[in-house]
């Protein structure tokens, strides 16, 4: 009888790599102030570490650096900004399988004591059923702006809408319900700043005052007609007359009570071309 001696070679089983997937968590840094010592921190979950972490575009505001956690789940960003501006970037972070994730940020470093303030301390009075305008505008620190109705409400009919360039919130529509309104606009600059003012808007039922203008006729050649224009701050106009006006006379009757009007015309030739404005002249209704 024989007996066989077998050797087994015993192979190790080795499981196949799934990479698990590794996540930037956060998802926006804190903005700045030159010459103030700067903080923020971006962490990471999921995967296996070490992370491997880069600045995949952009650059870092002026001043400040990144430094990767002993543990590898966050990237450290700090220093004192030196330079004024908007810096775009991107974090990328890579798992230890390879797996990538990258997000975006933007860090506004504005100037030192650079603040917001809303430079319209008064809002026009209206009429019901009568179009009202009104500009609300700031100024300082670093746009884009973030305004909202801080308390209170608009009268009844007007909405809000901010400006393209964010630096003035217009109030218009056509009041519907006379009461008196008052409500705080809050404005808040990219920096985090924030400026606050209350007004009062008082919508009447009727108009009961009429403001007569009258102005002298233009000496240029092929004049048409003039355009009026009317305004709280003196500063943003608005074109009142529906058509050009034949004549050198113009009665508003959409005046408000207890609201001051700046009001200046301009004259228009038969090629459309028209004339900078007179200079502005002032009318308080009482």
């Amino acid at each position: 009888m024989k007996c066989w001696l077998l050797s087994l070679l015993l192979v190790p089983f080795v499981s196949p790599c799934v990479a698990s997937s590794v996540a930037i968590t956060t998802s926006s840094v804190p903005n700045g102030t030159i010459k103030t010592a700067y903080s923020a921190v971006s962490n990471a979950s999921g995967g296996c570490t070490p992370y491997k972490w880069t600045i995949a575009s952009g650059a870092l505001p002026a001043g400040v650096s990144a430094k990767v956690s002993s543990t590898t789940t966050s990237l450290s960003l700090a220093g004192t900004p030196t330079t004024a501006a908007t810096y775009p970037f991107a974090v990328k972070v890579t798992g230890c399988g390879g797996v990538v994730s990258q997000v975006s940020y933007k860090v506004v470093i504005q100037a030192t004591g650079s603040s917001v303030a809303i430079t319209t301390s008064s809002v026009p009075n209206g009429t019901v059923k009568t179009a009202y305008s009104a500009v609300i505008n700031a100024s300082g620190g670093c746009t884009p702006y973030k305004w909202a109705i801080a308390s209170g409400g608009l009268p009844a009919g007007l909405t809000a809408k901010v400006s393209s360039t964010t630096t003035s919130l217009d109030l218009a529509g056509t009041p519907t319900t006379a009461a008196t309104y008052s409500f705080a606009v809050k404005v808040t600059g990219c920096g985090g700043v924030v400026s606050q003012v209350s007004y009062k808007a008082v919508i009447q039922s009727t108009a009961n005052h009429v403001v007569d203008l009258s102005w002298t006729a233009s000496t240029s050649a092929n004049i048409v007609g003039y355009n009026v224009y009317r305004s709280s701050d003196a500063a943003t106009w608005k074109k009142i007359n529906a058509s050009l006006i034949a004549s050198t006379l113009y009665s508003d009757s959409t005046v408000a009570n207890s609201t001051r009007y700046y009001y200046a015309a301009s004259a228009v030739d038969m090629y459309s071309h028209e004339s900078s404005k007179t200079a502005a002249v002032k009318a308080v209704v009482p």
